[in-house]
C-alpha cells in the first residue's frame, strides 16, 4: 500500500510473508529539486492567497518566474495528492501539474524517475483521479484551466499510449476535482468549485455504472462549503458532505438523486475490481474535520436508509461501521481483495488504513476484515515515525509494481 500525505511525500507499507517493511519518500519533483537547489520554500502556498499579502506573494511568484529564478512552467506541483497504477507506471499525482513516476524497489523502497508527459502528447494539467478500466485496461483522465477549452479529456490505452485531446465545452472554469466513468460513458462534473466568490457542490465520486437506460453515479458531496485558503479547512463539511445515489436517464434526460447517509461520510472507495461496473458496497470514512477520520463505514447499496435516523449506526443500508476509538483518527481505507478480479464476493478482502493516536504520538497501519467489519483488526503494523494526516492510498500487488518501471522511460 502506498500512501500520499500533505507535504509531497509517499508513505509505503509492504506486507509479505508475514513480516512488513515501512517507508516514507519524497517525491522529486521540480518544484522541491528548485526549492532544495534555492535553499527554502519559494513557490506560493495556497495558504498564501489571502489579502494584500496574497496579492504580494503572487507578484513576487510572476517575477522570479520572469528573472527565471523559478521555473513556472509545468513541474511546479506537489505530487501529493494520489496515486495511479498503469501500464506497468506507479503515477504520483496532482491536479494542477502533469504525473511523476515512482518506481518500487526490490525492497519495497520507492524511487522517483521523473515528471512523464506521454512523449510530449501531454500538455495539460492531469486530474489526481485517472479511472482504469478493470476490464479493458484502458485509463481515462481529463485536466481542467482557468483558460478555453476549460476541461480536457483524454483516453490511454492499455500499452500506454495517450489518445488525442478532447476539448469538453462548458461556460466557465471550474475546479472538476474528480469524475467517474462506466462501460460507455465518462461524467463530466460541472458543479464543483467556481473560480470566483460563488461555492456549489463538491463531489468525490464512489463509483458509477449503467442500468437500462440510465447511468447510475455515487458520489460524496459538500453543498455550499466555506474554504478557509489559510487552514485549509473546509466549513459545514461536516453538516452537509453525504453520499448520494445520482441517476441520470440517457434517454429522457431526467435526473434524480437520494440520499443514502444521515451525517458526514467522505473518501468513498469500492472493490476497483467493479470500477465502471455495477457493485453493492461502499467504504466511507466517518470524520470530525477535512483531514481526521474517525471510524470506517460499510454501506449495502441494495439496503434503503432507516428512516428517522440522525447519525450513522448500524442498521438500514449501514452493513458496518469500525470506530477507531478516543483520541485515534484515521486515512482513507483501501479495499484489498482477498482474490484479485470479480468474484461472486465483492466484499471478501480487507481494508486497510493508517491511523496516529495522539496521546501516544504514534502510528499504525490496521488491516480489518471488509466482510465482517469486525471490531478486531485481522493485523495492526506498529510504525517508527508518525505518519501525517493525508489524502489518497493505493493498493499495488508486488509483481505489478516491481514489474516495469526498471524498463528505460522517456520521463
Amino acid at each position: 500500500m502506498v500512501n500520499c500525505c500533505l507535504y509531497r511525500m509517499i508513505h509505503g507499507l509492504r506486507i509479505k510473508d508475514g513480516k512488513a517493511t515501512y517507508v516514507s519518500r519524497y517525491v522529486k519533483t521540480s518544484r522541491l529539486k528548485q526549492e532544495e537547489f534555492l535553499g527554502g520554500a519559494k513557490f506560493m502556498k495556497i495558504g498564501d492567497l489571502k489579502g494584500l499579502f496574497g496579492l504580494l506573494m503572487f507578484n513576487m511568484q510572476m517575477l522570479r518566474g520572469k528573472l527565471k529564478v523559478l521555473d513556472l512552467s509545468y513541474g511546479d506541483g506537489t505530487a501529493n495528492t494520489a496515486l495511479v497504477y498503469h501500464d506497468g507506471k506507479l503515477l504520483a499525482l496532482q491536479e494542477a501539474d502533469k504525473p511523476y513516476v515512482v518506481k518500487v524497489l526490490e525492497d519495497g523502497d520507492l524511487q522517483t524517475l521523473g515528471m512523464f508527459d506521454y512523449d510530449k502528447r501531454l500538455a495539460h494539467s492531469f486530474t489526481a483521479h485517472p479511472k482504469v478500466d478493470p476490464f479493458t485496461g484502458e485509463m481515462f483522465t481529463f485536466g481542467y484551466s482557468t483558460t478555453p477549452p476549460y476541461i480536457t479529456y483524454r483516453v490511454i490505452s492499455k500499452d500506454g499510449f495517450m489518445q488525442d485531446p478532447v476539448p469538453i465545452t462548458i461556460s466557465e472554469p471550474i475546479m472538476m476535482h474528480d469524475f467517474a466513468i462506466t462501460e460507455n460513458y465518462a461524467i463530466i462534473m460541472d458543479l464543483p468549485l467556481y473560480f470566483r466568490p460563488k461555492w456549489n457542490i463538491f463531489p468525490m465520486s464512489a463509483n458509477s455504472w449503467e442500468e437500462g437506460d440510465e447511468v447510475v453515479l455515487i458520489t460524496c458531496r459538500i453543498q455550499n462549503p466555506n474554504i478557509d485558503l489559510v487552514s485549509g479547512e473546509v466549513e459545514g463539511i461536516l453538516e452537509t458532505d453525504e453520499l448520494y445515489e445520482m441517476r441520470f436517464n440517457m434517454k429522457t434526460g431526467l435526473a434524480s438523486q437520494k440520499k443514502l447517509s444521515v451525517s458526514a461520510v467522505d473518501f468513498p472507495r469500492v472493490n476497483e475490481s467493479y470500477t465502471g461496473r455495477k457493485q453493492q458496497f461502499v467504504y466511507g470514512t466517518m470524520l470530525d474535520s477535512i483531514t481526521r477520520v474517525t471510524g470506517i463505514i460499510k454501506f449495502d447499496l441494495h439496503a434503503e436508509p432507516e428512516s428517522g435516523k440522525t447519525k450513522l449506526e448500524v442498521g438500514g443500508n449501514v452493513q458496518g461501521i469500525f470506530d477507531l476509538g478516543p483520541g485515534r483518527f484515521g486515512s482513507e481505507a483501501i479495499f484489498v481483495p482477498r482474490k484479485l478480479g470479480i468474484s461472486s464476493e465483492e466484499d471478501d478482502g480487507y481494508l486497510v488504513f493508517f491511523v496516529y493516536d495522539e496521546a501516544s504520538g504514534k502510528s499504525a497501519v490496521n488491516v480489518i476484515d471488509a466482510k465482517t467489519m469486525s471490531a478486531d483488526p485481522v493485523a495492526v503494523v506498529e510504525l517508527p515515525n508518525r505518519v501525517p494526516y493525508g489524502f489518497h492510498a493505493l493498493f499495488v500487488t508486488e509483481v505489478r509494481a516491481t514489474s516495469r518501471t526498471s524498463k528505460t522511460m522517456n520521463v
